[in-house]
């Protein structure tokens, strides 16, 4: 699943001023002592003091917006969009109180909400870039694709939040299959902050779904060297090699990929392709037994393992994963097929006989073509 880049706000803090100093001089000593708590991360004794100025003055506008960053830096998000409606209804066209308030919705994962505020937020300065951007996500989030892309597209054009606007509008473009937009707009990405991984891998994957397979192999190398430890990046790559036709470097890349992630089932299903390919039959069964532990109800992965035991000749094996296949599934063809062949090499040739039928029976076509060798 892609990564979504959410805009890291640069919270505003009103500094105080003399005229309102000389209103309320008490309020303001609160104000500028939350400001200095602020400033120095200690947010529980800035909350305190605006909470102290907002009590000497209810109608301290201010107050009630740096009291929102706060909460917002607290991750009090309820308490935050509180404290910006109070701004707000002092003053309604304050647009970052807007543009705030959409912040702290959009963390609650309340994205229709939060294209309100920054709408307002935009009406009220169409400057705002933030706003747009952060519109723009959680337009994305609710998949309003082609509405996203305008947001982050007047984002670019103002010249805010340039990395944030051009990865998510890339997201966007995924989406709508527009590879290359895609494509495009990662690699900006990547010129503008080369140190990010997930640029890298995010533009490997539109390099494979525009089977552009030696560019995503590179991607996916890149991001392999920024964050060696991921295993879904040595996944990607060894299905780009492996599509690539280089079976032996795809083995290689998906058996580490199942050593960082023993569970991932694609991985572990890949790698076995590839022992299969590669006539490596002892590292598919290792690679089948891995598949059963994740996925044990699933017949195809014992009938799998036990073709892989036939090709070792280890018959009575095989002929134990077909019977737990058939027991997973009684009318799987393939199974009857495989388990056929295997009494026949152990002279179990009635066993072979009724399998070979029932093969047939159940629609596998190549089963017809042995029934009278095996059952006369």
């Amino acid at each position: 699943m892609k990564k979504l880049i959410f805009l890291s706000l640069a919270f505003c803090i009103f500094q105080s001023t003399t005229s309102f100093a000389q209103a309320n001089n008490e309020a303001y000593e609160f104000f500028n002592a939350a400001i200095v708590s602020f400033k120095s991360k200690d947010y529980q004794d800035a909350l305190l003091q605006y909470t102290n100025a907002i009590r000497v003055k209810p109608d301290y506008m201010k107050a009630y917006y740096n009291r929102g960053n706060v909460n917002l830096n607290l991750k009090n998000y309820e308490n935050a969009i509180k404290d910006f409606n109070s701004a707000i209804k002092i003053d309604p066209t304050f647009a970052k109180a807007h543009l705030y308030k959409g912040y702290a919705l959009l963390q609650k994962k309340a994205y229709e909400p939060a294209v309100i505020s920054f709408t307002k937020a935009i009406k009220q300065d169409p400057e705002l870039s933030k706003a747009y951007l952060n519109r723009g996500t959680s337009q994305m989030k609710l998949k309003n694709y082609d509405i996203a892309i305008k947001d982050f597209t007047t984002t670019i054009n103002k010249g805010g939040a340039s990395y944030n606007a051009y990865y998510n509008r890339a997201i966007c473009y995924n989406k709508q299959k527009n590879y290359e937009g895609a494509v495009q707009d990662f690699s900006y990405c990547i010129n503008d902050k080369p140190k990010k991984v997930n640029a890298y891998k995010s533009r490997g994957k539109a390099y494979l779904k525009m089977e552009r397979y030696e560019d995503a192999v590179s991607d996916f190398t890149m991001s392999i060297k920024k964050k060696p430890s991921d295993g879904e990046l040595y996944y990607y790559r060894g299905y780009a090699k492996l599509i690539s036709e280089d079976v032996s470097g795809a083995n290689t890349d998906f058996a580490m990929a199942v050593e960082l992630k023993p569970t991932h089932k694609p991985s572990i299903q890949n790698k076995a392709i590839c022992s299969f390919k590669l006539k490596k039959y002892d590292e598919a069964i290792i690679d089948y037994t891995n598949l059963i532990k994740v996925q044990p109800s699933e017949p195809g992965n014992y009938v799998n393992r036990g073709i892989a035991k036939l090709q070792t000749k280890n018959y009575k094996q095989a002929i134990n994963d077909f019977d737990q296949a058939i027991d997973l599934n009684e009318k799987f063809a393939e199974a009857y097929y495989n388990r056929a062949n295997a009494y026949s090499q152990v002279e179990n040739s009635t066993g072979a006989c009724k399998d070979m039928k029932l093969a047939a029976r159940y629609g596998y076509k190549p089963a017809m073509g042995y029934i009278n060798d095996l059952c006369n």
